[in-house]
This record gives C-alpha cells, structure tokens and sequence, in this order.
C-alpha cells in the first residue's frame, strides 16, 4: 500500500480531507436546511472524485510509470464523467438549492484537487527517488 508520510495511505489522507470538508460543510445547515442539504451534497460529490483518485494511487502505485500515467489519465476521463453525470442527476432529480450546491462543489472539487496535486507530486517523487 503507497504510504506517504506518518504511515497513512493517499487514499485514507483523502477520506481524511473530505471528513473535514464535510464538517465544515454542515455547519451550512444553521443558515437553512435547503442550504446545508445542498452544501453537503456538493462535498460529497467532490469527495467520490478525489477519494477514488487516491484508489488508483494505490492499486497502481507498482506499475510501470508509463502504465501509471496512462490508468491515471484514463481514470481521470472516467471519474470526470461520472461525477458530471451525478452531478446532472442530481440538479435535475431534486430540489436542491443550485446555487449552494454548485458553489460548493467547485469550492470544494478544487480544494481537493490541490490536495490530490500535491499527494501525486509526493508519489512522483517518491517513485523516481
């Protein structure tokens, strides 16, 4: 299993961020339940993407750099896909407050991809050291 710093997974570091994201998320549900509905629903939505990405890290993290790159990239095109498809269901199927829940996923989708950024930067460097 890829670890990166203290022992702890890329993916298990990735739960981790996103817990904290949510936390942070449902303190939306003061201004209104529509709004902290939508909040949180955005997060989570940002978090399948980055979560899963952490999941590739590791199942791939002893391929060849070649093989890794062109899985990573694919998955890249996969995940892409399915969350724009969730997140079409999800606008379309409820109520949700669109505003609220479209902020916060863009808010929290390049949070977390900065924090992605810097997980497959640390793997890079590991794997070429």
């Amino acid at each position: 299993m890829l670890m990166i710093e203290h022992g702890r997974s890329v993916t298990q570091r990735s739960i981790t961020f996103s817990a904290l994201l949510l936390l942070v998320a449902a303190t939306f549900f003061w201004v209104g339940t529509a709004q902290g509905v939508a909040v949180v629903s955005g997060v989570l939505l940002s978090s399948v993407f980055v979560v899963s990405s952490g999941w590739i890290l590791e199942a791939f993290q002893n391929a060849d750099g070649t093989v890794f790159i062109q899985v990573y990239i694919f998955s890249i095109a996969i995940r892409f896909i399915v969350v724009l498809a969730l997140f079409g269901i999800l606008l379309a199927a409820t109520k949700i407050d669109e505003i609220y829940f479209t902020v916060s996923f863009i808010i929290s989708y390049l949070c977390q991809s900065v924090t992605e950024m810097i997980l497959i930067h640390k793997f890079l460097q590991k794997s070429g050291s």
